[in-house]
């Protein structure tokens, strides 16, 4: 088995916020289309969305997934430095499990029937919070880390 190559702190600190960044800007995306049947389903009007309309927020939700997925990939292939290897994985378990999560959503949506499985809906929601949160608290304590 090769050796893993080891990266300095600057190089694993620009890869990491690649990836951030990929996040950041894969959760601003969707965030509308959230909003839009987050809204819908609390006012008990999801049949005032158009198929199209439901459609499309079904398909984003998987891009987003799809992203995540990437960002997952990415995270398990970076070396860390050996000071971060066990913050880094702590982080990257989070991430994977932050993206089952966005998965459940968007597997909760039914778009041949135009449903919701709003149990499946809003306990992957919770769980998103929750693994996010622990996510960027894990990235903050590494960038920390980095700077003693």
């Amino acid at each position: 088995m090769a050796k893993k190559k080891f990266i300095t702190v600057q190089q694993y600190s620009m890869l990491l916020g690649e990836q951030i960044e990929s996040i950041e800007e894969a959760g601003n995306h969707v965030a509308p289309f959230f909003e839009k049947l987050d809204d819908a389903l609390k006012a008990d009007k999801l049949s005032e969305l158009s198929n199209d309309e439901f459609v499309e927020i079904a398909t984003e939700f998987e891009n987003t997934v799809e992203v995540y997925q990437d960002v997952t990939e990415k995270l398990a292939h970076i070396a860390a430095p050996v000071r971060f290897i066990g913050a880094h994985k702590n982080m990257q378990q989070l991430f994977a499990t932050y993206t089952s999560a966005t998965k459940k959503m968007a597997d909760s949506l039914d778009t041949e029937n135009k449903q919701v499985d709003l149990s499946a809906f809003r306990q992957s929601e919770q769980d998103q919070d929750m693994y996010l949160d622990k996510f960027f608290a894990q990235v903050k304590r590494i960038f920390t880390m980095g700077t003693k």
